[in-house]
């Protein structure tokens, strides 16, 4: 008997682990996405809701694969974005979620919507040209991202944890480290409000793709994100986002070409 109740304990748990089709979205009629808590102008929750280039993202790709669905935001950390993905609490991550071989062992990816380049920030007056420069010094860099991983493998000193953007630009400011190093767009914000800073390194390493993540398996929902973005690019939706949200925010200072994708889609739609 006792075998009998761990079983079916064991099943139910099992079952409510199992990320949900979009199928089962639809029939749920909600659908829950993962962005980003502090993250801007990507996501950023001001304590009454989300706003930002991804939650913008992330509506229209709910609109288009369960038009009746309620959207569920749900806010996350860097290091949140696997297992939420894998312990069913969302079904999808539009959280500045970059591909790596790492991840794609528990989650999988669409399509890409945003190339991503590494980048270093620190004073101006250190004059900064390339991360061996630091070397035996200190780099601040976020856990679970890519940029923290890139990191471990490529600087030779030593590693400061921070928690989130504001995080990490106050424990700069208070000279706890020699510089910050995350994606160009985490950076680019921190010589507009304070200008003894610099993006001393704009591009290191490979560049990075950001995808929207779903559960390990989770086939038609992916599928069903991959129309949407090819459709939301047809529609003119990034380039009109950018302009209105990280153009804005940037004041001009990246240019959306190096970013987009729209050339990428424009292949697959004729093809």
């Amino acid at each position: 008997m006792k075998k009998n109740f761990v079983a079916i304990i064991l099943a139910l748990f099992s079952i409510s682990c199992y990320a949900n089709t979009i199928e089962q979205i639809i029939s749920q009629n909600e659908i829950r996405i993962g962005v980003r808590n502090n993250y801007p102008p990507f996501s950023k929750f001001d304590g009454h809701e989300f706003t930002g280039f991804e939650v913008e993202f992330a509506k229209e790709i709910a609109k288009k694969i369960a038009p009746n669905a309620k959207i569920t935001l749900v806010g996350l950390n860097a290091k949140d974005r696997i297992p939420f993905l894998n312990e069913n609490k969302i079904d999808m991550a539009v959280a500045q979620f970059s591909v790596s071989p790492d991840r794609e062992k528990y989650v999988d990816f669409t399509m890409p919507y945003f190339a991503l380049y590494k980048a270093l920030v620190t004073e101006k007056s250190r004059n900064i040209k390339a991360i061996s420069q630091l070397t035996g010094g200190k780099i601040l860099a976020i856990k679970g991202t890519g940029s923290r991983k890139y990191i471990e493998k490529n600087f030779n000193g030593s590693i400061v944890d921070c928690e989130n953007l504001l995080d990490c630009f106050e424990k700069l400011k208070n000279n706890e480290a020699d510089g910050y190093f995350h994606s160009i767009f985490a950076l680019a914000s921190i010589p507009i409000i304070d200008n003894k800073y610099e993006i001393s390194v704009k591009n290191a390493g490979q560049t990075s793709f950001v995808s929207v993540g779903v559960d390990k398996g989770n086939e038609s929902l992916k599928a069903a994100i991959n129309r949407a973005i090819l459709e939301l690019s047809k529609e003119g939706f990034f380039k009109t986002a950018y302009d209105q949200t990280l153009g804005v925010y940037y004041k001009g200072t990246l240019d959306k070409k190096l970013f987009l994708l729209d050339d990428i889609y424009n292949f697959f739609s004729d093809n």
